[in-house]
């Protein structure tokens, strides 16, 4: 009775400060005979209030030290933290963070009026307490931190999975299968491998990496291109985790010393999601690196949702619909390259088309389209695929990735034996793509004959519409970064939230964009790759006709409001 009457009391409190909408809790089933604690954190997690005004609420009005992760780092013996129970700190949302003095335990925790935490404590024999207010996802994060000197089995069986999970079956060789792959086989293990997956996906990452280190096995995501740590786990679960993906992706599990590369396949809620697989050996283990691709968002993109301006997509629908000469698109790993490819495929993917691609991996499987995997131990590499191709009847060829004289010489060839080319290439910039296809050993005129049109790609993270703020910067700032008194005086111009918001995980940023530069290679381009000229030389001519640079790209975005200036400066050269 006294637990409900302060929970009514509390909650109430919020109501009136304004924290909490009064017409989200009346009579809801959510709040009404719940822990209290339980309460708060279906207000956060539902979204109805913000974790940090609840936080500030008990700071103020129970006059407590606030929680701060820069100031109060984690200092516990792991013996201690081993004798609490990992499930009821997270049932109860506390952790311990150092002792002071040898003697007070300072205590983060999320409900600092909930009396069993300090009953429980002191029940462990600990006399002086200490609370310091967290929020929720500040607490989340200290769990995480302690994980992995955690019991594993708490930790394993903490883990709650709300979505259905249809794996692939794959038939395995009957072998002699140890104590680890049985511990993969496990139910907890099971859950927890499936637990990543679902939520990696459901947050929008693009990569899933599980790396082994000397006391814990950290898992990461990345997000919108940012790698960032979701879990810490106890370092025995690094084998049988490990085991357990190499199972679903029909790897060899006993082979630990050289690198494997495998593919998972999952359905998550109906849905098919395909899973790029890689381990490799680490002086602590193997680590997996996963790169989740969805096929049904390939499958639904257009070339007008991939940011490019609009005199630039005119050029690029121009180069796709050529009936011959090659497109090539260039980038580091990860700047959406692939995306791109596979968006003009779709485009020109009709029933009076033949298009074939040679891919290595076949990333997403596209309906109409006839894909191959490269499979260099069998000899069936791009070069002789690319042979076959031309056997085919083709109108359309992807070339994955240009690696070699021969590849590069056969593409070519193609694409002057009229047949249309797509590829990629690995440069930095347009105009050095031209120059690299020189520098493995094909022809200045086939290639100044060939190449139609040149995009070189990077991905920028779009400031979150939730929480951007107005940019304060003068107009002379803006003037020397290259922007025109008419672009400033039309720009939108703002900049990240640095303390963020819930809807964009307190980053100030929520997804990405791609800035752009195109390359077209007309007459007099052409006429400059065959006298042999330099990649400076080819950018100083296109650049005299318009073609703006990945930076000036990245300039529009930021004069759109799409972007801020410091994301631009951290993905672009000026």
């Amino acid at each position: 009775m006294e637990k409900s009457r302060r929970k009514l009391t509390f909650l109430r409190l919020m109501v009136s400060h304004g924290i909490v909408p009064v017409e989200k809790v009346r009579n809801n089933p959510n709040v009404k005979d719940r822990d209290f604690t339980d309460v708060l954190v279906y207000i956060v997690t539902s979204g109805i209030a913000d974790e940090y005004k609840i936080k500030d609420f008990f700071v103020n009005f129970l006059n407590l030290t606030p929680y701060n992760p820069k100031e109060h780092k984690v200092n516990i013996d792991p013996e201690l933290v081993k004798n609490i129970s990992y499930n009821y700190m997270k049932k109860k949302k506390f952790v311990p963070i150092s002792y002071k003095d040898g003697s007070t335990l300072a205590v983060a925790v999320f409900n600092p009026v909930d009396k069993e935490i300090l009953q429980y404590l002191k029940f462990m024999g600990i006399k002086n307490i200490e609370l310091y207010v967290a929020s929720y996802s500040e607490i989340e994060a200290l769990l995480r931190e302690i994980a992995p000197i955690a019991s594993a089995e708490e930790v394993l069986t903490d883990m709650e999975i709300s979505a259905q999970v249809e794996e692939e079956t794959v038939t395995e060789e009957e072998e002699d299968i140890n104590a680890t792959v049985s511990h993969a086989k496990e139910e907890p293990i099971v859950k927890a491998s499936r637990l990543f997956i679902v939520n990696a996906v459901r947050q929008g990452a693009s990569d899933i990496h599980i790396e082994p280190f000397e006391k814990e096995v950290r898992v990461r995501y990345r997000l919108d291109g940012i790698l960032r740590t979701v879990q810490k786990l106890p370092v025995t679960m690094k084998d049988p985790l490990v085991a357990r993906y190499k199972i679903m992706a029909n790897l060899d599990i006993a082979e630990k010393r050289l690198p494997q590369d495998g593919r998972i396949r999952i359905k998550i809620d109906g849905k098919p999601i395909d899973l790029r697989v890689s381990t490799v050996p680490t002086v602590y283990g193997e680590k997996v690196v996963m790169r989740i691709q969805d096929a049904q968002s390939y499958l639904s993109l257009k070339l007008e949702d991939l940011g490019f301006e609009p005199d630039d997509l005119e050029k690029v629908r121009k180069a796709i619909y050529s009936p011959w000469g090659m497109v090539l698109v260039t980038g580091p790993t990860g700047s959406g390259k692939t995306t791109t490819l596979y968006t003009a495929l779709m485009e020109r993917n009709t029933e009076d088309v033949n298009i074939s691609t040679a891919e290595d991996p076949v990333e997403v499987s596209i309906p109409g389209i006839n894909q191959v995997q490269i499979r260099e131990n069998i000899g069936l590499t791009f070069a002789e695929a690319l042979r076959s191709f031309l056997r085919q009847d083709p109108d359309i060829i992807l070339v994955g990735e240009i690696r070699d004289r021969e590849t590069a010489e056969i593409a070519i060839k193609a694409a002057l034996t009229g047949h249309l080319v797509f590829s990629t290439l690995h440069t930095n910039d347009a105009p050095s793509s031209i120059t690299r296809l020189v520098d493995i050993g094909v022809e200045h005129f086939l290639v100044g004959t060939a190449v139609n049109l040149v995009v070189a790609q990077r991905l920028v993270r779009k400031l979150c519409d939730n929480c951007k703020l107005p940019a304060q910067y003068p107009k002379e700032f803006w003037k020397g970064l290259g922007l025109s008194d008419k672009d400033i005086e039309e720009g939108k111009f703002y900049v990240h939230n640095p303390d963020g918001c819930e809807h964009c995980n307190r980053t100030g940023y929520k997804g990405r964009i791609a800035v752009h530069e195109i390359l077209e290679v007309d007459d007099e381009l052409r006429k400059l790759i065959l006298s042999g000229a330099t990649a400076s030389d080819i950018k100083d001519s296109a650049i005299k006709k318009g073609m703006r640079t990945l930076y000036q790209s990245g300039l529009l975005k930021v004069k759109k409001g799409i972007t801020d200036i410091a994301e631009v400066e951290r993905v672009l050269i000026k």
